[in-house]
């Protein structure tokens, strides 16, 4: 069957979320970056600052020298989450088959909702009208058989529209293109291919048998080859996510004191704790990202050698990535603490030291769990909580 891959793609995504929140930044010369260094690096750039001779991965002192104009943000890591969540559910409507490819990227299988939506052009016309409608944003669409020829389609789009590719037409479409726009090329790879063997445009790579691109390349020669022929079987692979308890906090104020922070701490894991019981089910692998208040995040994760719910225990395992994460003394916005692994808790009492406080600890938790559900989570509180 004649496959429809539709790609949507929203250039410089971060800085077009920004402009829905902010209307005076549009067409000015906007980047995100990390407000804590001028050496630190432009993470994206809109097309105002990409024609100021500006890129992603510039240092922010170069950028400022280029274009005085330019206004620097911080990355947003909590708008960019409830952004990709709106598209998600925006795109979910016309098919169920979504593959995530980057933050305001994304795949979609139309072959099975071509009868009920018409062809993929059409259908592309119409997500691009309710982006625009319900999201206040505009990105580009490609249409084609697979997967490869559908986002180069979307990419050769200077401004929001659908680029339909005819089907049997892929080698064709992408035979002028230069060799970057083939996923897998590189900057050292671009330099070898232009410079030694002036290889420039797809249609020069697609030419050369495996054997004399096995020279260049390598092991990625057959890939490379298939690719640089519009040849993509692979299928839109709709992210699969395990079943994972998480609970995170901002704090109402940035603040770096470690007590007030391991309060806050404490709060998440008795949260987390109480919705692993009710499951009925334990933590293999507890995992802490802190959120600075300069857009940066420090992430750590430890797997646990068999699964935990009790708060105590979880705790101490908390603590000890709160410890090693926290290696910055700038102040923090946010704690996440990640529940992954679940698995059913094996319940196997020491004979020595534990013997008779683990059935205490557990018959104290239970009861915990009881008020909790019945008056609240500030019912019962820790007495190291109270410090925030």
């Amino acid at each position: 069957m004649e496959r429809d891959i539709l790609h949507l793609a929203i250039p410089a995504f971060a800085v077009s979320l920004a402009r829905v929140v902010d209307a005076s930044l549009r067409e000015r010369p906007v980047a995100i970056a990390p407000a804590h260094s001028e050496r630190a690096l432009l993470q994206c750039v809109s097309r105002e600052a990409l024609q100021e001779g500006l890129w992603e991965g510039m240092p922010v002192y170069r950028a400022k020298r280029l274009c005085p104009a330019l206004h620097l943000l911080p990355p947003d890591p909590i708008l960019m989450t409830r952004a990709q969540q709106a598209l998600l559910k925006l795109v979910g409507d016309y098919s169920p088959l979504i593959e995530p490819a980057a933050p305001g990227r994304l795949f979609l299988d139309l072959t099975g909702s071509r009868k009920l939506f018409g062809p993929g052009r059409d259908l592309g016309a119409r997500l691009e009208k309710e982006l625009e409608r319900r999201l206040r944003l505009s990105g580009t669409v490609g249409v084609a058989a697979n997967k490869l020829v559908a986002r180069i389609a979307a990419g050769c789009l200077s401004r929001p529209g659908v680029c339909d590719v005819l089907r049997g037409a892929e080698r064709n479409f992408i035979a002028p293109l230069p060799v970057a726009v083939l996923p897998g090329i590189g900057q050292s790879r671009a330099a070898s291919l232009l410079q030694d063997l002036n290889l420039r445009y797809v249609q020069e790579l697609a030419g050369l048998s495996l054997t004399h691109l096995r020279l260049v390349v390598g092991p990625f020669a057959p890939l490379l080859h298939q690719r640089a022929n519009g040849i993509d079987p692979s299928p839109v692979r709709p992210s699969q996510k395990a079943p994972e308890v998480v609970e995170e906090s901002f704090l109402p104020q940035e603040d770096n004191n470690d007590t007030l922070l391991l309060a806050e701490l404490c709060r998440l894991v008795e949260a987390c704790g109480q919705r692993l019981r009710r499951l009925g089910q334990g933590t293999g692998r507890l995992g802490l990202s802190l959120s600075y208040v300069d857009g940066l995040s420090s992430k750590r994760s430890l797997t646990l050698p068999s699964p935990l719910d009790q708060d105590l225990e979880l705790y101490a395992v908390a603590e000890e990535l709160f410890a090693k994460a926290c290696e910055r003394r700038v102040r923090l916005k946010g704690l996440r603490l990640e529940c992954t692994r679940l698995g059913p808790v094996v319940t196997q009492v020491d004979l020595f030291t534990q013997a008779a406080c683990a059935p205490r600890q557990m018959a104290l938790q239970k009861a915990l769990d009881h008020l909790r559900g019945k008056y609240g989570m500030a019912a019962v509180q820790r007495g190291r909580t109270f410090a925030a």
